[in-house]
């Protein structure tokens, strides 16, 4: 089971840090648009949708990323300061709702991805790049290995001793 999780972590990880690169990919596009728009006056029809969609497809899995990092926003002022038994307590309800709510966001933005590739659907600009189809399927992929990655902390969580340790269980 350990190494199982530690394969879910290890590929968190690394699927953030490959697509990290999306946002150089970024920055060489809007620098190439600049170039064509302000210095050829040619500008491209399909620069900022492009842009658009693969940043949000790099925010989508910065989230991935940061929640195998256990990296996320938390009132660490408050958290930090209480007994670690209170803490495995609210690790638990933490992950019960994150686990619910990429639930319902998975299966929702399953259902919109589908649909949106059935139906071919594009931008509705000048470039008609599939680009909605992608991001949304891209959420959907996103949502599905977080609720994983959710699991195994809920598992992690309820396998830990109130010392922070994990029990003996969780080792084999």
């Amino acid at each position: 089971m350990a190494r199982l999780f530690a394969m879910i972590e290890w590929l968190s990880e690394r699927i953030g840090r490959l697509f990290s690169f999306l946002f150089l990919i970024c920055m060489a596009i809007i620098a190439y648009e600049v170039v064509m728009r302000y210095g050829i006056n040619a500008p491209t029809i399909w620069a900022h949708d492009v842009t658009t969609a693969l940043c949000a497809t790099g925010f989508l899995l910065s989230g991935l990323y940061t929640m195998q990092r256990r990296a996320h926003i938390r009132v660490s002022l408050v958290y930090e300061h209480l007994p670690s038994a209170v803490r495995d307590v609210l690790d638990v309800v933490n992950s019960l709702i994150i686990l619910g709510f990429l639930g319902l966001l998975g299966y929702q933005s399953t259902k919109s991805a589908i649909t949106s590739v059935s139906i071919g659907e594009t931008a509705g600009t000048a470039s008609q790049l599939p680009l909605p189809a992608i991001v949304k399927s891209a959420l959907a992929t996103v949502c599905i290995l977080m609720f994983i990655l959710a699991l195994v902390h809920l598992i992690q969580s309820l396998t830990r001793q109130p010392s922070g340790e994990p029990r003996s269980v969780d080792q084999t």
